[in-house]
């Protein structure tokens, strides 16, 4: 493996030599934020985003700021750096940004195909199916991302592309560190696949798996299923995804298999014209349906999380979205503890320049 990592930074090195001698340099970032007000729930303890707030708590956020820029060297070769602060993102209790995206593209080096190495997103969310399905993650994030169960991003090597000129059938192969932004290495690597097919016109299936070993006999995998219609105005998609994680040891810790499902839908209500399909309003909805632990059957909580909202586009690129942000919880054991719902309104704004 190290041999072939080695080769693949050899080639980059040498081909880059032969780009052409006017470069193309292309800027691009995103913004997304709400105002939001906490309807219902108390401080739980839980990972939701809202769940450590109060009922009545309200505010502005700043959940993701993005900055992109991307560096042609010729038709075959690109290179990229990207930064992002987002709501989680902090240096002594202030926002900051961090690097999630520095890798180097060879386009074609084999037909429909490209090689990418360096910080990158993983095959699970943004180059996979998912997010382009889904279409909202200014809203929120997807299942796997939402819950943790995967990373979004990765330090290694991916080959992405197509089989086929149309574009029907395409793969992403990727080993990384496993690790996320964080830099640490091991001699566990991280292997991510993905396949996806568009069948029937606008319908698109996706197959995903990734598995990591780990020290003392514990591994990890990732099934991930994605099956959807979208056609230019509307979308309509279910996505399961399971989580198995080995924590055998000296102390036999059981299991773990995170185990759930979501279905989005977006529907336009309003164009400008007949002959100018710019969407004006669109409706969007999602149910997510998850259990932290499908392996302990009478400990912990089953999450149901809900999100409706209307999409206003005043202009291309920019969005003002109101929407109703709810995750309901309930008790696996006897006892039927009762956790409040997470409740909150919110007015996002996303815009992409």
């Amino acid at each position: 493996m190290r041999k072939f990592l080695f080769v693949i930074l050899c080639v980059l090195s040498v081909s880059l030599l032969h780009a052409q001698d006017k470069p193309k340099d292309k800027f691009n970032g995103v913004l997304f934020g709400d105002y939001f007000y906490k309807i219902n729930g108390d401080s739980s303890g839980s990972a939701g985003q809202y769940s450590q707030y109060n009922k009545d708590i309200q505010g502005f956020m700043i959940r993701r700021t993005r900055f992109h820029y991307e560096h042609v060297f010729n038709d075959d070769f690109s290179g990229n750096i990207g930064f992002e602060s987002n709501d989680i993102s902090k240096l002594d209790n202030k926002v900051s940004f961090v690097m999630y995206d520095a890798n180097l593209e060879w386009k074609n080096v084999v037909p429909y195909s490209s090689l990418l190495f360096g910080l990158m997103p993983t095959p699970a969310y943004v180059w996979g199916q998912s997010e382009k399905m889904y279409g909202y993650r200014s809203i929120e994030k997807t299942i796997a991302d939402k819950n943790g169960l995967e990373s979004a991003v990765d330090i290694g090597a991916m080959m992405k592309g197509r089989f086929d000129k149309e574009s029907k059938y395409g793969y992403l192969v990727m080993i990384g560190n496993g690790k996320g932004l964080n830099p640490a290495v091991s001699k566990y690597l991280k292997y991510y696949t993905s396949l996806y097919a568009k069948i029937y016109g606008d319908f698109l299936i996706e197959g995903f798996f990734d598995y990591q070993a780990g020290a003392n006999d514990m591994y990890r995998y990732t099934v991930k299923g994605l099956a959807g219609y979208r056609n230019k105005h509307n979308e309509l998609t279910f996505e399961p995804v399971l989580q198995y994680r080995n924590n055998a040891n000296a102390s036999g810790t059981a299991p773990v298999n995170p185990l759930g499902f979501s279905v989005h839908a977006k529907y336009n209500i309003s164009k400008k014209t007949d002959k100018d399909e710019s969407e004006i309003v669109n409706a969007f909805a999602r149910y997510d349906y998850f259990d932290p632990n499908s392996n302990a059957g009478n400990t912990g909580f089953r999450e149901n999380f809900v999100n409706v909202g209307i999409d206003i586009i005043p202009v291309k690129n920019f969005h003002i979205m109101p929407n109703l942000w709810m995750t309901s919880y309930k008790d696996k054991s006897p006892n039927a503890v009762d956790r409040k719902s997470d409740i909150v309104g919110r007015v996002t704004f996303w815009f992409v320049y």
